[in-house]
């Protein structure tokens, strides 16, 4: 986006007539409507003047690659560090959830407790999903990528338990004498598998459909 076009969107997203602009401003009427128009620019004093208007940086004004302040490296790095830090919370939080699975069903052995434990991490991906759908203006590249990773991380943190329920709920069904090495083998083998293809599965559903 050139200044131009900058120019033009800032103002009219402001509410501000070309007259209203070059009064705030004070500059002429003609002078404004030249620099919408490319046919001139903005001397160095007017581009501060803008920024501090429309409250953007002169690096936003003058780099025509960048389509917003949130373009401008700094605010990049911040921005990335920021959804590193939240990834970092939510990964601790789905631990702790893991743990109290492992309490519940590996030491304490307790079905009812054990499926109980599965709330928490139920809530803190449905907290998560109602959260991104809340800020459907200021999605993004960004946080379409951070979600997918979200979810790719669930998967591997969430998927372990249930498989291992399962395989002991069918067990008790087809009950057969089964060494527990087998069956901490078939558990795993069940875990990987299922663990894969969610993943795969949501990397699927994330490509741009054509």
């Amino acid at each position: 986006m050139k200044l131009s076009e900058k120019i033009f969107a800032l103002r009219k997203s402001h509410g501000l007539s070309q007259e209203e602009l070059a009064e705030k401003l004070d500059v002429s009427r003609q002078a404004v409507s030249r620099w919408e128009n490319g046919s001139a620019l903005p001397d160095a004093q007017n581009v501060l003047r803008l920024s501090k208007l429309f409250h953007v940086t002169a690096d936003y004004l003058l780099n025509d690659g960048y389509q917003s302040d949130d373009d401008l490296p700094k605010v990049q790095q911040i921005k990335d560090d920021g959804i590193h830090q939240i990834m970092f919370y939510l990964a601790l939080m789905e631990v702790m959830v893991l743990l109290l699975q492992f309490m519940t069903i590996v030491i304490l052995q307790n079905i009812f407790f054990g499926v109980l434990s599965f709330i928490p991490f139920i809530a803190l991906i449905g907290g998560f999903e109602y959260a991104y759908r809340r800020q459907e203006k200021g999605r993004t590249e960004r946080t379409a990528l951070f979600r997918r990773k979200f979810y790719k991380l669930s998967v591997w943190l969430g998927a372990y338990f249930p498989v291992r329920l399962i395989t002991m709920a069918l067990r008790s069904l087809y009950p057969r004498p089964v060494s527990t090495l087998v069956l901490e083998c078939v558990i795993l083998a069940g875990y990987l598998a299922v663990s894969m293809c969610l993943t795969l599965e949501i990397d699927r559903r994330s490509l741009p459909k054509e």
